[in-house]
C-alpha cells in the first residue's frame, strides 16, 4: 500500500510506510500529550497511537475538572487512512515538526471538547533506546523523545470552557515507538515469565516539567534501571544531563497520591536546583485504556471495529477512592496515576506532569488486570 509519505526518500526497510520491520502486535508508535493550567482548573492526559500490525489506531482524552474525571476512548481500523492522525472526534495535527502540535477533540456525547496548540520552548530530548530481554525473550524495545512548552486554546468540560494562556499554562509531550509490553492486546498463548518481576517496591517518578527559563525531566525507579536517578535540564538551544535526583515527598492519607514535597536536581554543570511541589490533582490513565481499561478489558491496540467510541465520568476528588457514574465506589488494584503539580524554584513558578507511583508489592510482567478494581464499602 502506497502512502503520501512514500514520496519522501526516507525508507529504512523494503516496504512502504504502511508497514514496519516486524510482526509483533505490541509494536506501536504515537504521542502522549498532557497539559495543565496554572490555576489548577483543568488538567488532561491524551494519546493517539498506531498499532500497524493490528491494523488499529486508537486514542483517548482524560480530563480532570472540579474533582471529576471525564474519559473518552476512541478506536478505528488503521488502514487505508494511515496518513490522517485522527480517530472519531479526536485528531492530532503536526503544525511544525518538533516545534508545534494541535490537539482537537470535536463535540461528542461524553461532554468534553478541546482545541489546544502546544508550542515547544526547549529542544526535544532524545533518550537512549531501552531494550529488555528475559532469558533471551524480547519483552520491550522502545525509543522516546521528550519535550515541554506552552499551550494556548481552550478545554470545555461539562459546559465550562477553560481558556489556556501561553504565558502561564504548559504542556508535556512524549513521542515513543517500538515494542512495548502490555500493548496490542493480551498475550494468551505465550509461556508466563515465572519469577520475573517488572516492578519492585518503592517510589517511581517519571516527571516532565516546564519553568519560565527552562524545562526538563527526570526518572526515578526502585528497580535499579540504568536510567534511574537521571534526566535532563532542557533549554531552547541545548540540554544538560541530570546526574542526581533527591526527593522528600508527602502523601495524602492512603499513601498513593502525592500532596507536596521538594525535589533537588543536580545537573552535569554542577548546578543544584530545588523545586517545591504543590499538588493540583491527578488523572487515572486507566480511563484512557491503560491496564486493560477499555470496557471489554482488553486494553490498548485491540481491534474493536472500524469506528468505536466509549467513555464515562468518575468522581476522583478522594485521593484513593473513585466513584463511578453508577454511584459505586472502587479502587484500582494498581497505584498508577498522573499527578499534575505546580513547581517553585528560585522564585519562579512552573508546572509539571508528575507521575509518582508508590509500588507496595512487586508486579509481574504479565500483570495487566483489565478493569480490575476492588469495591469500597459505602
Amino acid at each position: 500500500m502506497l502512502l503520501g509519505m512514500d514520496e519522501y526518500p526516507y525508507h529504512q526497510i523494503t516496504a512502504t510506510f504502511a508497514g514496519v520491520g516486524g510482526t509483533d502486535p505490541a509494536w506501536n508508535d504515537g504521542h502522549y500529550l498532557c497539559l495543565s493550567d496554572a490555576a489548577g482548573e483543568v488538567s488532561l492526559a491524551s494519546t493517539l497511537r498506531l498499532y500497524q500490525n493490528n491494523d488499529v489506531m486508537d486514542g483517548f482524552v482524560c480530563v480532570r475538572h472540579a474533582g471529576r474525571q471525564y474519559n473518552i476512548r476512541v478506536s478505528r481500523r488503521l488502514r487505508p487512512d494511515m496518513g490522517t492522525l485522527a480517530v472519531g472526534p479526536l485528531r492530532l495535527e503536526i503544525v511544525e515538526p518538533l516545534r508545534a502540535v494541535r490537539l482537537v477533540l470535536e463535540d461528542n456525547e461524553h461532554d468534553i471538547a478541546l482545541d489546544v496548540t502546544c508550542r515547544s520552548t526547549v529542544l526535544p530530548y532524545e533518550g537512549p533506546a531501552e531494550l529488555t530481554r528475559v532469558d533471551g525473550r524480547l519483552i520491550s524495545e522502545r525509543l522516546t523523545y521528550e519535550v515541554t512548552g506552552k499551550c494556548e486554546g481552550w478545554v470545555q468540560v461539562g459546559g465550562d470552557r477553560i481558556h489556556l494562556d501561553p504565558a502561564t499554562d504548559s504542556f508535556f509531550r512524549n513521542h515513543s515507538w517500538g515494542y512495548q509490553a502490555g500493548r496490542g492486546g493480551p498475550r494468551q498463548y505465550g509461556a508466563p515469565l515465572v519469577g520475573v518481576q517488572r516492578r519492585v517496591p518503592g517510589v517511581r517518578q517519571w516527571v516532565l516539567f516546564d519553568m519560565p527559563d527552562h524545562g526538563g525531566f527526570w526518572f526515578v525507579d526502585a528497580s535499579g534501571r540504568a536510567a534511574s536517578g537521571k534526566g535532563a535540564i532542557l533549554y531552547p538551544d541545548r540540554s544538560v544531563p541530570v546526574v542526581n535526583v533527591e526527593h522528600e515527598l508527602e502523601f495524602y492519607e492512603g499513601g498513593r497520591r502525592m500532596r507536596s514535597g521538594t525535589v533537588r536536581l543536580t545537573d552535569g554543570d554542577g548546578v543544584v536546583r530545588e523545586y517545591a511541589i504543590e499538588d493540583l490533582g491527578w488523572v487515572y490513565t486507566q480511563g484512557g485504556g491503560y491496564f486493560g481499561g477499555f470496557d471489554d478489558g482488553l486494553g490498548q491496540g485491540v481491534y474493536r471495529g472500524d469506528a468505536h467510541v466509549e467513555g464515562e465520568v468518575w468522581d476522583v476528588s478522594h485521593p484513593t477512592t473513585i466513584v463511578g457514574a453508577d454511584g459505586n465506589a472502587f479502587e484500582f488494584d494498581h497505584a498508577w496515576a498522573e499527578n499534575f503539580t505546580r513547581l517553585t524554584c528560585d522564585g519562579q513558578r512552573g508546572l509539571a506532569h508528575f507521575e509518582c507511583v508508590v509500588i507496595e508489592q512487586a508486579q509481574g510482567w504479565t500483570t495487566h488486570p483489565g478493569k480490575a478494581a476492588k469495591a469500597v464499602a459505602q
